[in-house]
């Protein structure tokens, strides 16, 4: 009898344990608009995360392309996968709210020239 108890005690924190994890990842404390600090093309560059888990850029006014896609969150590295025909993928590293760039193991964008460590500023209004 001790042992079933001591078992199902057991499961549960190890699935609290998990849950938590799981809110750490899922990203969604990160989730909002971020600005380039550099040129967009033709207006702002901006890049914005939704709590769902999918995510839109538009590089500014003169761009016709929208990105889009879906992101996810490991540790303080963002990932961002597009789903508009195009095979491209994006990871930036989070550093104090901000998104910083990575050139390794990241496409480059469409129109705006994006170099390694350019930052990502939250839109606050």
């Amino acid at each position: 009898m001790r042992k079933g108890i001591f078992s199902i005690i057991l499961l549960l924190v190890l699935l609290c344990g998990i849950a938590s994890a799981e809110e750490f990842v899922d990203g969604s404390d990160i989730a909002g608009t971020y600005r380039y600090e550099g040129e967009g093309f033709g207006g702002d560059f901006t890049i914005t995360l939704n709590a769902d888990g999918t995510y839109a850029f538009y590089e500014g006014y003169l761009s016709s392309y929208m990105g889009g896609g879906t992101w996810n969150r490991d540790d303080d590295t963002v990932h961002m996968i597009e789903e508009n025909g195009f095979d491209l993928r994006f990871m930036f590293e989070i550093r104090d709210g901000v998104l910083v760039y990575s050139a390794a193991g990241s496409d480059a964008f469409p129109c705006v020239d994006v170099s390694d460590g350019d930052r990502f500023l939250p839109d606050i209004g």
